[in-house]
């Protein structure tokens, strides 16, 4: 029998029986890597960076104390008040860039999309910086004081919402691997 026979036999029994089972059960196993893989990409997509929390907070309290310092002032610190608010605001919308492009996300998510992903931890923090804002003010606090303590919650619960998810994460990624 020639090579030429020998690995004509080979081929054909390879398509046929055991050999056919095993290129069926690799092709399984490489499918579930790719599948693993892109699970473990989606959930690492999700992390939101370490910085992210505590950047968020203070961009939150911030603006608040600024304006609240402005008020005594007057004359020339109301509009740093304004501008310091509006740059608050623009140093979220950054961080949230920011946070995506460091976990490698370039599409945006619907509105939808994400308040289903937050349907639970939203609410959650604004409550608790609305309860600690009423109770400032049940206690007598100046209107600067409740401000600040609100946004302080806020900032507070943003970054405790971080951390919670990013625990849950590692957990998904652990039993990934």
């Amino acid at each position: 029998m020639s090579s030429q026979e020998k690995s004509s036999q080979e081929n054909s029994s390879a398509l046929s029986g055991n050999g056919g089972g095993r290129a069926t059960v690799h092709a399984e196993d490489a499918l579930k890597g790719v599948e693993r893989a892109r699970e473990r990409a989606r959930l690492q997509a999700g992390r939101a960076p370490a910085w992210y929390g505590p950047a968020v907070a203070v961009a939150l309290v911030l603006p608040s104390a600024v304006q609240v310092w402005s008020r005594t002032r007057g004359g020339w610190a109301t509009p740093l008040a304004l501008l310091v608010s509006l740059l608050g605001l623009a140093a979220v919308f950054a961080l949230v860039r920011a946070a995506r492009r460091t976990a490698g996300v370039r599409v945006e998510r619907s509105l939808p999309s994400r308040l289903t992903r937050s349907r639970t931890a939203l609410p959650a923090v604004l409550a608790a910086g609305l309860a600690a804002g009423a109770c400032c003010w049940a206690a007598g606090a100046g209107e600067g004081a409740t401000r600040i303590t609100a946004f302080a919650v806020w900032g507070l619960g943003v970054w405790g919402v971080c951390l919670v998810r990013n625990a849950a994460i590692d957990r998904a990624l652990g039993q990934l691997a």
